[in-house]
């Protein structure tokens, strides 16, 4: 081997390291991890073990440290049965296959009243409360715009009086809530819904009836709102077709 070969160190870039290190783990220890792997001689090892539990799911840390170098490997811990894998995905695949039939709570009925009308209904444990509304009640005014990630609006339903995204909370979390929709919102103020029809609030329409539901949910608790109180609630409803200035006006019509 030259001089040269010897003294000059190899560039490779990070995709490369990260495919010759051939192991997944987290957060800084990447490069660490790779050093240990590649070190080629018995070495003293320590073990650190840390249980966490974000959400509903353990998740188990392990760092083993070696000559200063770290190495974290995430396992993720079923709720229920405390089996442990090595992905979120196979946790997903195992929660769904063996627990996710299994009613919520001790009893598998919950009760709910949906525009005035009162309804025991079975849900499972991860059932949000968007997908129980549509394919238990057949409410498809509630959309899902963003993938369930919380972030469009679409989906909002009123529940006991506030304005809430139904794909981020659990059915059976909401067991004895009361719960207005858009379908609600049309027989209880007939006059917020024509008012959005007289100012051509949609184009698209994807979108209207969440940013309905939410201006009926400020009308119900301040009836008297300005405009700044109108722009603050509709800030978490997206609209794809940009007719945020027409939502203002009908609200304040209605208002007036």
């Amino acid at each position: 081997m030259s001089e040269e070969k010897q003294t000059t160190p190899k560039t490779i870039s990070r995709r490369e390291f990260l495919k010759d290190a051939g192991i997944v783990v987290g957060g800084t220890a990447v490069g660490s991890a790779f050093f240990l792997s590649a070190c080629g001689k018995e070495v003293e090892v320590t073990k650190t073990v840390t249980t966490t539990a974000p959400g509903t799911t353990s998740t188990k840390t392990v760092t083993t440290t070696a000559g200063g170098s770290t190495q974290t490997i995430t396992k993720y811990t079923c709720p229920v049965c405390n089996q442990e894998f090595t992905s979120l995905d196979a946790l997903k695949t195992h929660f769904d296959g063996t627990h996710d039939s299994q009613p919520a709570g001790d009893s598998p009925f919950i009760t709910l009243t949906v525009n005035g009308m009162v309804e025991n209904i079975n849900v499972t444990r991860t059932e949000t409360l968007r997908d129980c509304l549509r394919e238990k009640f057949g409410l498809y005014s509630i959309k899902d715009m963003c993938s369930g990630y919380g972030a469009c609006g679409s989906c909002s339903v009123i529940v006991n009086g506030r304005p809430l995204l139904s794909c981020m909370i659990l059915a059976c979390e909401c067991d004895g809530a009361v719960i207005e929709t858009a379908e609600g919102v049309a027989k209880s103020n007939p006059a917020l819904v024509d008012a959005y029809v007289l100012h051509q609030c949609m184009q698209c329409g994807y979108c209207t009836p969440g940013f309905i539901v939410t201006a009926k949910a400020l009308l119900d608790k301040k009836p008297n709102a300005g405009e700044e109180d109108i722009r603050e609630i509709l800030a978490g409803n997206i609209c794809r077709c940009g007719t945020y200035p027409a939502h203002i006006r009908a609200i304040k019509d209605v208002v007036d």
